[in-house]
């Protein structure tokens, strides 16, 4: 059950392939100035911690890919020498007759609490995008409360302000969003290479071992 030298890191690869993909779309928007002005409108500077979260989750992603691609070929190369890769501590635990069921949901439940971080981050960028939508409309909503007078310069500024705070709303609203999707997406991709190992572990060690 071995396997070609140049399918070992095919998944991060993958995940590598999403990233630059992600990047380039980022490059993109940045070369039209479209993050420019969504960074410059966003006083609340919520835009910009909603990035800086999808940065530490993508480094993350990457680094729990890598150690996806570790399981899988330890598990395709039957190398069990690295003690730290939950494979290795499966099948020397088989190897001891312990109850094959408990240790792939086990190894299951250790998986779900990686990816469970990847999804809080999810929750988390939207959760700041709608909060930044609270904030723009308070601040688009409070000229008009301090508007003693009905003079055209008063109201000029009163509609200032409020655009101003209309910019905010909208801008942390589409940034929550989007950061959102694009880290449900990435950690999906994980989550289906876990299941992929998971279903052939179990089909090994139901044809093997008794």
């Amino acid at each position: 059950m071995k396997l070609n030298a140049k399918n070992q890191s095919l998944g991060v690869l993958r995940s590598l392939l999403l990233l630059v993909l992600i990047i380039f779309g980022v490059w993109i928007l940045d070369e039209r100035g479209l993050l420019a002005v969504v960074l410059e409108g966003d006083k609340s500077q919520i835009s910009t911690v909603i990035g800086c979260l999808w940065i530490i989750s993508s480094i993350y992603w990457l680094y729990l890919s890598k150690i996806i691609s570790d399981e899988r070929n330890s598990f395709e190369n039957m190398e069990f020498k690295n003690k730290k890769l939950l494979v290795s501590r499966f099948f020397n635990s088989l190897e001891k007759n312990e109850d094959k069921d408990v240790l792939i949901n086990a190894f299951e439940s250790e998986f779900e609490k990686k990816i469970s971080y990847g999804v809080v981050a999810s929750d988390v960028a939207l959760k700041l995008g709608l909060l930044g939508t609270i904030i723009g409309f308070i601040l688009m909503l409070k000229p008009i409360a301090d508007l003693n007078s009905t003079s055209p310069e008063d109201l000029k500024m009163a509609l200032s302000s409020m655009s101003s705070g209309m910019a905010v709303a909208l801008y942390t609203t589409l940034t929550g969003l989007i950061v959102s999707t694009l880290l449900r997406i990435q950690f999906h991709f994980s989550a289906t290479w876990i299941i992929s190992l998971l279903n052939d572990l179990a089909f090994y060690t139901e044809n093997n071992f008794e």
